[in-house]
């Protein structure tokens, strides 16, 4: 149990149309297979994730649906996910901003993930932690996507 957390810094996103670029998390369960695209049947099912500036901008991608309300993140940009095993939620953060959107009901393993699909996207891992508090809070806006 606690709270935990992948920061990126995304240097290159290709074909910026596409919001094949996401940050989310899957089911410890499943097996995600290389060159999946997680919007697609059967990984929507089990995986929850952020999608980039592209089509469908800052929208939650998960079981097929999109949830908009936050901002999609672009090139030269850190982006946050934060994981309270306690509460069971996901909080997405872009430059430091916590996003009205975040996923409640988690009540599993979980394993954070990074999609970039597009050859030539690329991001850099800044760091995977355990942290010693929570960092999101309450925003205007606010709104679950029920895991």
């Amino acid at each position: 149990m606690g709270w935990y957390e992948i920061n990126i810094f995304v240097n290159k996103i290709e074909l910026l149309t596409f919001v094949l670029s996401g940050v989310g998390i899957v089911r410890d369960s499943f097996t995600l297979s290389a060159n999946s695209d997680p919007r697609d049947s059967p990984q929507n099912q089990h995986i929850v994730f952020l999608g980039s500036s592209g089509c469908s901008p800052g929208a939650l991608q998960y079981k097929g649906n999109e949830t908009g309300g936050n901002t999609g993140f672009k090139e030269n940009q850190i982006v946050r996910a934060e994981f309270d095993s306690e509460k069971g939620t996901l909080t997405f953060f872009i430059d430091n901003v916590q996003q009205p959107v975040s996923v409640s009901g988690i009540k599993e393993k979980v394993r954070f993930i990074i999609c970039m699909y597009y050859t030539g996207s690329t991001c850099t891992i800044r760091s995977l932690k355990k942290l010693t508090a929570p960092t999101s809070g309450h925003v205007d806006n606010e709104k679950t996507v029920s895991w």
